[in-house]
């Protein structure tokens, strides 16, 4: 068993993006992140705590996690130090501004990167009812 924990950039990448040391990405759970670091999930757990990643505290971090997330699924493996610096970098900007007794993760999950115009998803996907007849309906023909 490891008895080192590793540095928290480590950890993050590992446990919140899925990204091993290699770039390579894979979703993993507590135990399989335990694994790959030869620890049980309770020390990881412990570990997280440390360096204020576990999920109660990443849930006071106004942090969009799942954005990363999204992203580490789809970076090539040459690219991925490079996504894991700016993510981890902009959650202990983050970090700095947590608010314990708040939680955050309201993520718009039709708008994860946050960069539609809209406050949320348009009814019927965007498009006018289509004006059929309402069940039972027999004589308008389906236009009112």
């Amino acid at each position: 068993m490891r008895s080192t924990r590793p540095d928290a950039r480590e950890l993050f990448g590992l446990y919140h993006l899925g990204l091993d040391r290699e770039g390579r990405y894979r979703f993993r759970n507590l135990s399989e992140c335990g694994r790959v670091l030869d620890v049980d999930p309770g020390q990881l757990m412990d570990w997280l705590r440390e360096v204020q990643m576990d999920p109660d505290s990443v849930g006071q971090v106004d942090f969009n996690m799942a954005k990363w997330h999204a992203e580490a699924q789809f970076v090539s493996p040459a690219e991925a130090d490079a996504l894991l610096d700016r993510a981890h970098a902009g959650y202990v900007e983050a970090l700095q501004r947590r608010a314990p007794g708040r939680f955050f993760h309201q993520v718009d999950y039709d708008d994860i990167w946050g960069d539609r115009a809209s406050s949320g998803p348009e009814p019927n996907g965007g498009l006018e009812p289509d004006g059929g007849p309402e069940p039972g309906d027999k004589g308008s023909g389906g236009r009112r």
